[in-house]
């Protein structure tokens, strides 16, 4: 007779490893396929990861083409080709058809798929749902011929089976293609493939992304440059932020001989001086090995390196958009909208959490053709990839929706929530580990140090849109004056003028005297000759001024322009230009003409001008020079413009009559300030 077995036995002999691709075929709304829409998107999105992963890596120029096509009821087939370095033969199993798997995980530096999961649970939801394997064909340089492979998971043990095996011929040098089929369904709408490509277009403006819809459509994102995105370097974590179970993991694994050259090559920002503070403060011998700090001692090392003074963290191990290619998307993308304002995008210095460096970039764009009706539309990324789900579980959400808009302009009901009014805010979170608040990595999770800095670099913005609201209506208002004087005084001088039998005098003293400013008009005129602008500069004050004048436009219209007179400066990768004026006496005009070839698409809003040599307040129809313009004045504007200044504040004191026009614009400004 058998022994009965106990239930503490039973229960033994049911136990078993859970393979990972098990594990997350019975959980994929973890990985985000929890219904037929978003399990489409979160196909694209992993397929296109990975191609502009490959395509940076390599250094090459992403053109990447995204095909939906239908293949039954609620059956979708995609298909994803790059242009990057392809995938040696051996590795391709393993990259497309096994979870946990992949090279950028232990590499600390900044990458959109890092975990080893986003590719192959595509595959695993096409294996689950249709039953077919994904096919891949990839092609390296060194080869001839591409290989051809469809694949499958086995789940139970978390390992690929190849389904087929070929080889093929391939015009192209190199690349990769998927080819999934899944059940799906398309829809087209904010959470859709479309929306995902025309965000993912705007935070990387260097790729070109073409996508072929269900019903052929086919839809082209041109790059806006040609410059590549700073490669991201690996680099060592950074003491700050580090917990004791992980300096206690870096200290058990390093080769280096003693705790000194641990400190100093093995992690970042210590200096050879500063690692012998931290030792001395810790108490711990500094020619031992790094494993032999344990316990007690490994507790006083991490205190010792959190209140050691630092240098700041390195940002070679991420890759910022940066200002001008964010603005650039912005543009690129949003162009038929015709913002129009676009405020200095805002990069924050990099910080530290957790022991990895991280960085926050905002932009900002308003008015256009932006609803003004609606909730401002946010554009969310982290490492270059579009957010487009779990928008109120997100910390950026919450960093913006905890911000009082009402003193930056925008309505907001209360003082929180997301504001009312035309205006897209970008934010962009660059880290080597990004805080997701799941492996679908949807939303940034909440963390003392990023909200912080969120919240900085967003108050940044805002305030560069208060600024220019404030403008506005300063200028309107100036400009409503202009009008109505120009209007009015030429009828009042003739009707005076024939009244007392004398000669219709100029005007423009009075005019001069009256507005006291510098205005800019600069029409933009298309016909079959080709595409002119004609910048006017008018001195409505009453001293001489010398001026420099900037204009910022697309770098490739610049390239095609014709400039006259010729421009003093430029940076034709950036689209700048700008003229040293000849002096302008009271009431003095000077002309600069900027004409494009035929067909050239430019607009009033392309262009951005700007003036030095003259303060806000007495300019209209232009913005002072911005801040962050790495441009040399010459000298002659400089003194110039102090001399103004100077001049200015000698006249205000002397000034015994009271400019009341002037007393109620300063009025107007005020309450708008």
């Amino acid at each position: 007779m058998a022994p009965v077995r106990t239930i503490a036995q039973q229960l033994a002999a049911k136990q078993r490893e859970i393979s990972v691709a098990e594990f997350f075929e019975r959980n994929r709304q973890i990985l985000g396929f929890d219904n037929l829409q978003r399990a489409l998107l979160t196909s694209v999105k992993e397929c296109l990861d990975n191609a502009l992963d490959a395509c940076e890596d390599a250094r090459v120029l992403p053109e990447v083409q995204v095909e939906i096509s239908k293949e039954g009821e609620e059956r979708y087939r995609l298909t994803v080709t790059d242009n990057g370095p392809g995938i040696l033969r051996r590795e391709i199993p393993n990259v497309f058809a096994r979870l946990l798997y992949g090279s950028r995980f232990h590499e600390n530096r900044q990458a959109r798929g890092q975990q080893g999961i986003g590719v192959s649970a595509a595959v695993l939801y096409a294996n689950l749902t249709t039953g077919r394997p994904v096919r891949v064909v990839s092609k390296v340089e060194e080869e001839e011929v591409a290989h051809v492979l469809e694949l499958a998971i086995d789940t139970q043990k978390n390992q690929p089976r190849v389904v087929s095996e070929d080889l093929s011929v391939w015009d192209r040098p190199s690349g990769t293609r998927v080819e999934l089929v899944l059940k799906a369904r398309y829809v087209r709408g904010r959470q859709s493939p479309f929306e995902y490509l025309r965000a993912t277009a705007i935070v990387n403006p260097h790729a070109r992304i073409v996508l072929t819809e269900p019903d052929g459509t086919r839809v082209t994102f041109e790059r806006a440059t040609t410059e590549l995105p700073p490669a991201a370097r690996e680099t060592a974590p950074h003491p700050y932020g580090l917990e004791l179970g992980e300096l206690g993991y870096y200290l058990r694994s390093s080769k280096r001989p003693t705790v000194l050259e641990f400190l100093t090559k093995d992690l970042q920002g210590v200096s050879a001086r500063t690692s012998r503070e931290v030792v001395a403060a810790a108490g711990v011998k500094g020619t031992e090995p790094p494993g032999s700090v344990v316990g007690e001692s490994q507790e006083r090392l991490v205190r010792a390196l959190h209140e050691a003074p630092l240098l700041a963290p390195s940002a070679e191990g991420l890759s910022p958009i940066g200002a001008m290619l964010i603005k650039r998307g912005l543009r690129n993308v949003l162009g038929e909208l015709k913002p129009e304002f676009f405020a200095p995008p805002v990069s924050r210095p990099p910080k530290v959490r957790g022991g990895f460096p991280f960085m926050v970039e905002v932009g900002l764009v308003y008015g256009g053709g932006l609803p003004a009706d609606q909730p401002i539309q946010v554009l969310r990324f982290a490492n270059r990839v579009p957010l487009l789900f779990q928008q109120g579980a997100c910390a950026i959400t919450n960093a913006i929706a905890n911000i009082d808009w009402r003193r930056y302009g925008l309505d907001q009901k209360g003082g929180s929530g997301l504001p009312i009014g035309p205006a897209v805010v970008l934010v962009h979170v660059a880290s080597t580990k990004v805080p997701f608040t799941s492996e679908a990595k949807e939303a940034v999770a909440e963390d003392p140090e990023i909200d912080k800095e969120l919240t900085l670099a967003l108050q940044s913005a805002a305030r560069h849109l208060r600024t220019h609201i404030s403008r506005k209506s300063r200028r309107a208002f100036a400009d409503e004056k202009f009008q109505i004087i120009l209007k009015i005084l030429p009828k009042l001088a003739e009707k005076t003028s024939g009244l007392v039998g004398k000669p219709v005098p100029d005007l423009t003293p009075v005019v001069t005297r009256i507005m006291d400013v510098v205005n800019l008009e600069a029409p933009v005129v298309t016909d079959p000759t080709g595409v002119r602008v004609s910048v006017q500069i008018t001195n409505y004050t009453p001293r001489a001024r010398v001026l420099e004048l900037f204009v910022e436009l697309p770098p490739e219209a610049l390239r095609g322009a014709t400039l006259e007179p010729a421009a003093e400066g430029s940076e034709p990768e950036l689209g700048r230009a700008w003229w040293t004026l000849p002096k302008l006496s009271p009431n003095g005009r000077t002309v600069v003409t900027l004409s494009f070839p035929p067909k050239t698409d430019l607009d009033a809003s392309d262009l951005d001008w700007y003036v030095a040599g003259i303060d806000e307040a007495h300019l209209l129809g232009a913005d002072p020079l911005p801040g962050d313009w790495d441009v040399r004045l010459p000298r002659t504007i400089v003194e110039a413009a102090e001399l103004a200044a100077t001049e200015a504040a000698a006249g205000s004191a002397e000034e015994t009559e009271v400019d009341y026009d002037a007393a109620e614009a300063s009025a107007h400004a005020s309450d708008e300030d």
